[in-house]
């Protein structure tokens, strides 16, 4: 929405009140006109009132949501003294929310009369507008997703601003209902907690230096680095760890701690990743606070009673049903040349026993080179086929003569153990051929980074999770899914009701035990974010100095 400068308020006022009116009463409001012969017999509106009107009349499209509550008003003034003090004092309050202020031209609306009288039109106007940026930016974020980055896909669910406005001129409790707008979801309102927490750590000095770099330190080891490693850890978790130079069996749980809190392999030994996370300035940590709660915003909406939860900074997937986790498995997602896209959408199938339909860059890019060495490398399972279906033998076949442009043929991997896709998959169909499924390649899924797919999300625990899906349509969901492996034909397995999935990259939240977890940004999406936060005036003093 457009807003106008106070300079502009008052120059539109004058422009409007010099036009000569030529509308019925509720023209342009949005809503079906009043008949003529009605417009006929309303009482004439006061000239602060009408000077309101003319001004909304010329603001157009801009302050149409305006206009038409303010003509279910009449005109009245929405924005008391006591109104006018509760959005003043929740814009002064934005940053704590990691929200900028100055969006919302608060020292302008500071300038304004306490109360409504004179210029009453563009008071009223400039309130209301950034009532509406604010309710807008807390309830559903100040960004455009994809703007930030292309591969986050995700579409906020932006307030009415009509709405909005009749809600704060109906509440006898503005300060409450300003509250309210903000997400109401824990991991929102803990991420608030932790932001909190950091900005006084960091005032207070933060974590102390960080630990010197070299070999990997364990138990048994001992030096002025563990000594160091003891210092850095006890501030971080809040806790003495003394000052020994010996790595005892304490500071193992200690390092074990902060592993998991970074979600990493916890085998009490302080590698280059242990090490680096560890090392991490507090100020960076708050930099992921500030970007996790705009995404949490984002995601303002119902998410279903049941819903499926994949993490992509956390390599997991979560089933959460009427907010508590009933499955947790580790995931694998796209490497960085191919990442997986942040998006929603919902899924409303499981194939078991899937063939694999080989995507043309992989077939071409990587399985034409070694075709040209070897025409029987793909092995038994692959098949080579022309587009119209028909299976060719590739010991026939020349595939010297064929590029990654000219390549004719699909290649389709037949169901069994060996499969890339393992022997289920979970289909919610959408734009980037995005799905989770099963592997054969299990020996990832130990990994600290497991970011090694094409895009899609390889689960580590495939059938626990066909069995959940499948337990609210089956009295015995274990059973029915193995009689629909062990027939080992490809099967198709509808879901009685569609199960909405977020694949998202929550970076920084609090568990449900209360600690921080904090993951590494593997695909420089945090980073994106908050470059464009920053720009957009999101600042704290501890970020910023």
């Amino acid at each position: 929405m457009k807003r106008f400068g106070w300079a502009a308020l008052v120059a539109v006022i004058a422009t409007a009140s010099s036009a000569t009116e030529t509308a019925p009463q509720g023209a342009g409001l949005g809503v079906e006109a009043l008949p003529e012969t009605r417009v006929a017999v309303m009482p004439p509106l006061a000239p602060a009132a009408q000077d309101l009107r003319d001004m909304l009349a010329a603001g157009g499209d801009d302050l149409a949501p305006l206009d038409a509550i303010y003509a279910l008003h009449g005109y009245a003034p929405i924005w008391d003294l006591m109104k006018t003090a509760a959005l003043l004092g929740a814009i002064d309050a934005a940053p704590g929310h990691g929200l900028p202020a100055e969006r919302y031209d608060l020292s302008a609306l500071r300038a304004l009369p306490p109360k409504p009288g004179a210029d009453y039109a563009a008071r009223e106007v400039a309130l209301s507008q950034a009532f509406l940026r604010y309710a807008r930016d807390l309830n559903s974020g100040v960004l455009e997703p994809r703007r930030v980055d292309r591969d986050i896909v995700v579409s906020p669910k932006r307030p009415d601003p009509g709405a909005l406005l009749e809600g704060m001129a109906e509440t006898p409790d503005p300060i409450g209902y300003l509250a309210a707008l903000a997400p109401a979801h824990r991991h929102y309102t803990d991420l608030l907690a932790e932001k909190t927490r950091l900005e006084a750590l960091i005032a207070a000095g933060g974590w102390g230096a960080p630990v010197p770099g070299g070999r990997s330190l364990k138990p048994g080891d001992s030096g002025d680095r563990v000594v160091s490693l003891r210092q850095r850890l006890g501030v971080m978790q809040g806790a003495d760890y003394g000052d020994a130079p010996e790595f005892d069996s304490a500071l193992e749980a200690a390092v074990q701690k902060a592993q998991v809190s970074f979600g990493l392999n916890d085998d009490g030994v302080v590698g280059p990743k242990t090490l680096e996370a560890i090392n991490v300035a507090p100020q960076t940590r708050l930099q992921q606070v500030l970007v996790n709660l705009e995404r949490q915003r984002w995601l303002n909406y119902d998410r279903g009673a049941r819903h499926i939860y994949v993490n992509q900074a956390d390599f997991s997937v979560q089933v959460i049903d009427n907010g508590e986790t009933t499955l947790w498995s580790r995931v694998v997602i796209g490497k960085n040349g191919h990442r997986t896209q942040e998006f929603n959408d919902e899924m409303t199938y499981m194939v078991v026993n899937p063939t694999w339909h080989v995507p043309r860059s992989i077939a071409t890019e990587e399985m034409l080179p070694k075709l040209k060495g070897n025409p029987g490398a793909l092995g038994r399972s692959m098949q080579i086929m022309t587009r119209n279906g028909t299976q060719v033998n590739p010991a026939l076949i020349d595939f010297s003569q064929f590029t990654t442009r000219n390549f004719p043929f699909i290649i389709k991997q037949r169901p069994g153990g060996g499969n890339a896709l393992g022997r289920v998959k979970f289909m919610f169909p959408n734009e980037f051929n995005i799905y989770l499924h099963d592997t054969p390649s299990k020996s990832l899924f130990g990994r600290d980074v497991r970011a090694y797919s094409h895009g899609c999300v390889r689960v580590q625990k495939p059938f626990e999770l066909a069995h959940v899906l499948l337990g609210a349509q089956s009295d015995d969901p274990k059973a029915s899914f193995q009689g629909y492996l062990d027939g080992g034909a490809e099967r198709y397995v509808n879901l009685d009701a569609p199960v909405p999935v977020y694949l998202t990259y929550q970076s920084a939240w609090v568990d449900r035990f209360g600690e921080p977890q904090y993951r590494a940004d593997i695909y420089g999406r945090d980073a994106r974010v908050f470059d464009a936060l920053r720009a957009a005036g999101v600042t704290t003093v501890a970020v910023d100095g």
